[in-house]
């Protein structure tokens, strides 16, 4: 008989029992059997919907005899990240076939990738803390083997920094599990507020878990290895590690602010801790930004975008607010599409031309007219134009930065001062991503636009290819091409018809936030 309760244990673990197979397969299959491993676990994952609609959790939990149990558990919010975790890792291993046709190591790529997406599954599919400490610790070292993959200088310097900080960071949100486990008794995820409202350790705890959180989702000042390691990483990768695994971060701060100390907890003892939580995301959305305004490079430049939009996330998680909160949790569903796009189309004009300087990228809109449509769409989005989903999430922020002058949780000016930021970095936005964009479609195509061939790409096959006469444009093929589609698609159509996520966004607010 069908037991919708295991959907999460296999969800969690198919993808890494499934790694059993890859050393036995051909450079050539190796990327199709991912791929087709991540679609069965995008059903599986999509089947939970159904029974989350209803207001149910789906539990399963196993005995280890440690001590402690794995409790695989799914609740709104959950899903939510683990609905579009899998949909970009799903449409990233159908980008990786051809971008990775002719790259060395294939067997550790996707073995490694399959790990990561089981430890991103198993951070957001899990019932307690030690769970969750297991699965975080998985997809840091598994997604440490996908920025070293290249194995050229920057990328084992930038490896090595996102390792060292990742270990780090989980050793010191290690201890503020402990010391949850030893005040409380338990560290069970589905009570608000673990038992920590009366202690005097809670402050150095909370501080525990926003640190190791905070080095995950590459927030200010924790985010030093983010722009090392997203532009050195294969494109695949790098789509995956912005949009979905700082995500991983960001879902622990939210735990941490609603599930470990309660919402009850803040508002009645402790807002201090979260205005100061909400003053770094303000100031890693101002300084991801401006930094992002001075960068060169494209994919160096989509990093640090990165860093400030995962301020958004903090932010709206730290105003205690209904609305507030649906953008925060709008923001992670919607950033991982626009950033996803954004990032697979860096790729695609790096496999296609070799180009990597912004500036080279002038008149690239009539050499690859799908693929900049697809980065334009993407960029207006980040920049909050409607009707995009980058608009709607950063819509529902502002009406909660407005509603921290009527709680009187925080000085009002603080709610002034959010939407002061949220403007000014759609601001700066425009003004890093607006220059490729005109550019693109507007400025003839530079000297080296109008001759780059693509063999300074290691993973390119042929110049010929693109070079040749049968071709018209120099868009990649089907298998690059569909997820960037599928993509810029989904940043409009989500923008127009938001209902799915914001109904989840909902549900989660009226849990945490009663």
């Amino acid at each position: 008989m069908f037991d919708a309760n295991m959907l999460p244990f296999w969800a969690v673990l198919l993808p890494v029992f499934s790694t059993i197979a890859i050393p036995f397969l051909s450079d050539k299959n190796r990327h199709y059997y991912t791929s087709l491993v991540t679609f069965i676990t995008l059903i599986i994952v999509s089947s939970m919907y159904h029974f989350i609609l209803q207001g149910q959790q789906l539990q399963q939990v196993i005995t280890t005899g440690l001590g402690f149990n794995f409790i695989f558990r799914v609740d709104a919010l959950g899903f939510l990240v683990g609905i579009i975790s899998i949909i970009l890792w799903f449409l990233a291993a159908i980008y990786g076939v051809e971008y990775l046709r002719d790259t060395h190591s294939l067997g550790r790529y996707n073995m490694f990738s399959l790990f990561s997406l089981s430890g991103m599954l198993g951070v957001v599919f899990t019932g307690n803390l030690f769970s969750l400490y297991i699965f975080f610790e998985l997809l840091s070292i598994g997604s440490a083997i996908l920025v070293f993959h290249e194995e050229t200088p920057e990328a084992m310097r930038a490896g090595f920094k996102y390792l060292f900080l990742g270990i780090s960071g989980g050793l010191v949100l290690l201890f503020a599990i402990i010391a949850t486990y030893q005040i409380t008794g338990h560290g069970d995820l589905n009570t608000l507020g673990v038992g920590l409202k009366e202690s005097r350790w809670l402050p150095y705890i909370f501080w525990g878990y926003i640190i190791g959180f905070g080095v995950k989702a590459g927030m200010v000042p924790v985010h030093i290895w983010l722009p090392s390691a997203h532009p050195v990483a294969p494109s695949p990768a790098s789509a995956l590690l912005s949009g979905i695994m700082i995500k991983a971060g960001a879902y622990g701060i939210f735990r941490t602010v609603y599930s470990i100390v309660g919402s009850e907890s803040i508002i009645g003892l402790h807002s201090n801790l979260t205005l100061i939580l909400l003053i770094l995301s303000l100031i890693t959305i101002f300084l991801g930004s401006a930094v992002a305004i001075t960068q060169v490079e494209i994919k160096r430049m989509l990093a640090y975008s990165s860093i400030s939009q995962i301020g958004y996330v903090i932010m709206g998680i730290a105003l205690i607010s209904h609305k507030a909160m649906m953008g925060s949790l709008m923001h992670i569903f919607g950033h991982a599409l626009m950033k996803g796009a954004l990032f697979l189309c860096a790729g695609a004009i790096i496999h296609q031309t070799g180009l990597r300087q912004i500036k080279d990228l002038r008149g690239l809109g009539q050499r690859m007219p799908l693929t900049m449509t697809v980065f334009t769409i993407g960029a207006l989005s980040m920049i909050g134009i409607p009707p995009m989903v980058g608009f709607v999430s950063k819509w529902y922020l502002a009406l909660g930065a407005l509603d921290v002058m009527d709680k009187h949780i925080y000085w009002p000016g603080w709610g002034v001062i959010s939407l002061v930021m949220l403007l000014i970095s759609s601001l700066l936005n425009l003004i890093y991503y607006g220059p490729i964009i005109i550019g693109a479609w507007f400025s003839p195509q530079s000297e080296t636009t109008a001759h780059s061939t693509g063999h300074g790409n290691p993973h390119h096959s042929s110049g010929q290819e693109i070079a040749g006469a049968a071709r018209t444009t120099d868009d990649p093929n089907l298998w690059m091409m569909l997820p960037l589609i599928v993509l810029g698609f989904s940043v409009l159509f989500f923008g127009i018809f938001p209902g799915f996520p914001l109904d989840l966004a909902g549900m989660v607010s009226k849990v945490f936030l009663p």
